[in-house]
């Protein structure tokens, strides 16, 4: 079935008094403003207003108590609830002009159905327009007559009514007529599939002012043309233009033309992204061109199909209702301009957008919508797409809106701008993933992340003891089975480790899992917290945590745990970075440094026995204190000991 647009073309405007009489001259004013008695303009229209005696204040008019006029508030009253009230102006000369236009107000008394005025003229003068009116009760209208001077000279104006009252009486001059007023060249479109479009247009003129118009590119005149009726539909197919003319007696305006044009449809969004910024088509997307919503929000839809991605950006000219949904099937048409904001192709939204000829529906059969995995160096291929990425830096280069600066993380959204992401959580897929990548340098928060989700790009080696340093508190056996020490003592120069019992955000600990973890993934509190130095009293030994790559100094103060448990140092001539989640130990120049990891054999400590002790702490192969030995293996001041 074939629609239809339907909209109001007002042809010929109504005119302000002021702007009327920059065109055509004031001939007769009668304002009734030396009248001080109740009723009318005061608002009161009851049976005891408006019976004191008649004033005017133009001399030459006919009517007073004698004919059933009287004076009221700024105004006069006319007639009787039984008899007609009757007043006539003053002979009024028109000047260079046989046309001339009355207006004036009137408005009925209160309670009647009879209330009625009847406007008439003397010989040699014809009248139309609004001759015969029936008052409305207790309401001011005003009104208009077109009077032509055929023989007479002048003109008189006859008022004659029953139960009304009569303001303003004001005759113009017509020198000239004001051109009819079209609305402005505009496209418009099928609503369907069909190659042509149809508009239908009401044309309303005013009654003292006939217009002719034409829709086959002549001119109109004042008789020639399309005699507009009161109401005119004028129905075009395609591409018209319409031709008007207003006029009085042979007193014409100017013509006033104006373009209905068809415009442009295009059958895919690649083609509407392939148009010239500002230019207003119509989209029309197929049942099967598979269009789905990619992300609705803040009256913006992204939305795909099978030739390409695009912002459909309504702000508030046009709304959705309700909001798109992920996933949604998307298919009819909608007009609109299209622009590229930021390299983002958008259909924006103009006067002619309409939005319920565009279906959105769940889909049935289609599989749902997944992101496209990309490289960061892909992002300006993908504007307006929905994406993934992974280990994208949070900078001026790639913008990932909602974290902080300098954040690595991996992204899941939509791409609003050139080098803008925008995460949204669909399908159970994660927007935003935290990054700590042993490579990469690594930039805390400013202050606590809840609820985050934190990425390893690192694997602990089964079998060894790995140090591990991260921003997030985790229980014990978190993602990772395995044992867990932590530097808790020290005896001499020697570092005890203890079993712990969880590992605390920005703390260094030994780690050796039960088989390799590679790039794990934990969800917690990504927290601010530094890493941090853990030291005991008594002792310049540190054990220091990292989560970024660090240079480690060729001096033998800075340390590291190597995969036979031993400490070992980069040499002088070469340089050792230690990668990041780690920990490395400081030792004073000139210190011997050793390892005792609770739970394990000692290894790279020399075997002393019948050694006389010179200090009361002594530690068994477990790490644990005692504090009276008897016979056995001991660790004191850093060296195994043997007391027989």
């Amino acid at each position: 079935m074939r629609k239809t647009y339907l909209f109001a073309l007002l042809c010929f405007a109504l005119f302000s008094q002021g702007a009327w009489a920059q065109e055509n001259t004031v001939a007769f004013n009668e304002t009734f403003d030396t009248n001080e008695t109740n009723g009318g303009r005061d608002g009161d229209f009851g049976k005891n207003v408006g019976s004191g005696a008649v004033h005017y204040v133009n001399d030459g008019w006919t009517g007073n108590s004698s004919n059933k006029i009287y004076s009221a508030f700024k105004c006069i009253r006319f007639g009787t609830g039984s008899d007609n009230g009757v007043c006539t102006t003053p002979a009024v000369s028109l000047t260079n002009t046989t046309h001339a236009l009355l207006t004036f107000s009137a408005a009925g008394w209160y309670g009647s159905t009879k209330n009625n005025l009847t406007i008439t003229a003397n010989d040699g003068v014809t009248i139309s327009g609004d001759t015969n009116i029936e008052l409305v009760n207790e309401e001011w209208n005003d009104y208009s007559v077109l009077i032509t001077l055929t023989t007479a000279e002048n003109i008189q104006i006859t008022f004659t009514g029953k139960r009304g009252f009569l303001d303003d009486v004001v005759v113009r001059n017509i020198n000239t007529v004001p051109a009819p007023t079209l609305e402005d060249d505009c496209q418009f479109w099928p609503h369907t599939t069909e190659t042509k479009a149809t508009k239908t247009i009401t044309l309303t003129p005013l009654n003292y002012a006939p217009i002719r118009y034409t829709t086959d590119g002549t001119t109109p005149s004042t008789n020639s043309g399309i005699l507009a009726t009161e109401t005119t539909n004028i129905n075009i197919e395609g591409t018209t233009t319409i031709n008007a003319i207003a006029f009085v007696g042979d007193i014409t305006s100017s013509v006033t033309t104006r373009t209905y044009s068809q415009g442009e449809t295009v059958n895919s969004i690649s083609a509407f992204k392939a148009k010239n910024d500002n230019d207003e088509v119509r989209l029309f997307i197929a049942d099967n061109a598979n269009a789905r919503v990619l992300h609705g929000t803040d009256g913006k839809m992204y939305l795909r199909d099978n030739t390409g991605t695009l912002c459909m950006d309504f702000g508030t000219t046009a709304t959705f209702n309700p909001t798109p949904a992920h996933n949604q099937h998307v298919a009819g048409w909608i007009v609109g301009k299209k622009q590229t904001i930021n390299g983002l192709p958008k259909l924006l939204a103009t006067d002619n957008t309409r939005t319920n000829y565009l279906a959105l529906a769940a889909p049935v059969t289609e599989a749902a919508t997944t992101p496209v995995a990309i490289a960061t160096n892909e992002i300006g291929d993908h504007v307006g797409e929905w994406v993934t990425m992974e280990n994208v830096r949070n900078s001026n280069t790639i913008a990932v809106t909602g974290i902080y600066d300098n954040a690595l993380v991996d992204v899941s959204g939509i791409i609003t701008a050139n080098n803008t992401i925008s995460p949204v959580d669909y399908n159970d897929i994660e927007p935003i993933v935290y990054v700590i990548d042993e490579d990469e340098n690594f930039v805390s928060p400013n202050s606590n992340i809840v609820n985050a989700t934190l990425r390893l790009k690192r694997t602990l080696k089964a079998g060894i003891w790995n140090t591990f340093t991260i921003p997030m508190d985790l229980p014990i056996a978190s993602n990772i089975a395995g044992k867990y020490r932590s530097y808790t003592d020290v005896n001499g120069d020697v570092l005890i480790f203890s079993e712990a019992s969880s590992i605390e955000a920005g703390k260094p600990y030994l780690v050796k899992p039960d088989v390799d973890i590679a790039n794990p993934v934990f969800t917690g509190t990504l927290s601010a917290t530094p890493a941090q130095n853990v030291e005991q009293t008594g002792s310049n030994i540190a054990f220091k945590g990292i989560y970024s790559p660090t240079e480690l100094k060729t001096d033998k103060t800075e340390q590291f745990l190597t995969a036979s448990g031993k400490l070992g140092y980069p040499s002088s001539s070469s340089t050792a970075t230690l990668k990041g989640m780690r920990a490395y130990f400081y030792v004073p120049a000139g210190t011997e440094a050793r390892v005792f990891i609770e739970g394990e054999d000692i290894t790279g400590i020399e075997q002393i026995d019948n050694i006389k002790l010179a200090v009361e702490n002594y530690y068994n192969l477990n790490g644990q204190r005692i504090s009276k030995p008897t016979k056995g293996l001991y660790i004191v001041n850093g060296k195994k000991v043997v007391i027989k």
